[in-house]
């Protein structure tokens, strides 16, 4: 797998994939702060200036090369300069080609195709760019919308796990969906 080295925004159709800044905490705490939007999280709803420090770490991530490096991505719509999410991407293991993709958007966009878009933009750079051999995205089944995001980029169910992960004060399942770059090919023909 090729490294990738994050130097300028990727741009599709509507929306501008780009580092975060200073100037978006206050967007990113408008849903990081949000008890429905945490739920499905790893993290507890954060103050401002637990998402200040998380975005000063973000913005010095930009390369993928070595297991554990990720992507934390502004996700900001063109026609109105309007942050309305993230998209996460980090090496799962660089040994075997393997990618983790993960989002998160304010729930005030969701059904805009939005979430696709940037997903489909963020897989490209996986598998055509960095010559990625499988990406996967790692989430509570318990939340729909991803499970319905993960079908429509042509992701497959791998996996299934019964209360594996104590958060949050209890057990949770974790559902695993992955697509294979000869599928992504496939999709893309």
């Amino acid at each position: 797998m090729r490294p990738f080295e994050f130097r300028e925004p990727i741009d599709t159709d509507r929306l501008l994939l780009r580092l975060e800044t200073d100037a978006d905490i206050d967007a990113i705490h408008s849903w990081q702060s949000r008890e429905d939007v945490c739920r499905y999280l790893l993290y507890e709803p954060r103050d401002r200036d637990t998402v200040a420090m998380k975005v000063a770490e973000d913005a010095a991530r930009t390369r993928l090369e070595h297991d554990h490096d990720y992507l934390q991505l502004a996700v900001e719509r063109t026609e109105d300069g309007r942050l309305i999410g993230q998209m996460y991407m980090a090496v799962d293991k660089a040994e075997y080609s393997t990618l983790e993709i993960g989002w998160v958007f304010h729930p005030d966009v969701t059904g805009n195709g939005y979430a696709s878009e940037a997903a489909r933009a963020l897989l490209a750079v996986g598998f055509e760019t960095m010559g990625a051999h499988r990406i996967f995205a790692s989430l509570t089944p318990e939340n729909t919308a991803s499970v319905r995001l993960c079908l429509r980029l042509g992701m497959r169910e791998e996996a299934h796990f019964v209360e594996d992960m104590f958060l949050k004060g209890r057990w949770e399942d974790t559902g695993v969906y992955g697509i294979l770059d000869r599928e992504w090919r496939e999709l893309q023909a």
